[in-house]
């Protein structure tokens, strides 16, 4: 009896050791974290420095778009740091007017050169109605960041000559559609039954969590996402968004 009482203390001292480690660990990790989040936001203050510096030569030869882009993309780089670094606070209420027709234009310029370099033809389609919508427009701009990059990333993996990717924008039955669409290599019915779930990626360096992200923000503005897809044949994504806001 003895025996096994000394023994079950020696297995406990050594669980708690363990989760002391553990914490240790876990401390350790989180203020590496902190710091490198701290790091980053230095460098992103200079470039935000610099293209605001530039941003009156830009005026000068019409390409202040450039510079805007440029700056609201650090903005929302910034603004990510700073909600990891205050993960713990409730989240605001960020939701404003938002012009689609303009947010697909900004895509298309803040892609624009990663396209014609990857040979890809990438396409704009407005809406004549130029339809609103009211949500978080830092959201709503990264799930576009991450299927515009997936489709240009197909494009690339599957075309030697050139791929297309066409951002569209769409007023149906009072609801509001947009749509990513290239002639990548498609997709076969086992990824798309397993698209949206966490840590599922056909990437070898994806972390799979990037689409089920999108549909979650997507979800939360009452919108849904559908996707269509032909094994080598390319994919469209349809982001459909509720009545636009007037």
């Amino acid at each position: 009896m003895e025996k096994e009482q000394e023994k079950y203390l020696k297995k406990t001292a050594e669980e708690i050791k363990e989760t002391e480690m553990t914490s240790d660990y876990s401390a350790d990790f989180g203020q590496l974290a902190t710091g490198i989040a701290h790091e980053i936001r230095n460098p992103l203050t200079t470039v935000k420095g610099f293209f605001q510096l530039l941003k009156p030569y830009l005026i000068e030869i019409g390409k202040e778009q450039y510079a805007e882009i440029a700056i609201e993309e650090i903005n929302r780089a910034n603004d990510m740091i700073y909600d990891f670094l205050n993960a713990s606070k409730p989240a605001q209420n960020k939701k404003t007017e938002i012009d689609l027709n303009k947010l697909i234009q900004e895509m298309k310029i803040l892609f624009e050169n990663e396209a014609n370099i990857q040979n890809i033809n990438l396409t704009v389609s407005l809406c004549s109605g130029n339809p609103l919508f009211y949500g978080d427009s830092k959201q709503i701009k990264q799930v576009l960041i991450n299927i515009i990059r997936n489709a240009l990333e197909a494009c690339e993996e599957a075309h030697a000559t050139e791929g297309k990717v066409c951002l569209i924008v769409k007023s149906i039955s009072q609801k509001t559609q947009i749509i990513i669409e290239d002639n990548g290599p498609g997709m076969t019915e086992e990824t798309l039954n397993q698209l949206f779930v966490p840590f599922y990626t056909t990437k070898e360096k994806g972390t799979g969590i990037g689409l089920s992200i999108c549909r979650k923000i997507i979800e939360e503005h009452g919108g849904t996402i559908n996707v269509h897809s032909n094994f080598s044949h390319g994919t469209v994504f349809e982001i459909e968004l509720p009545s636009p806001f007037r």
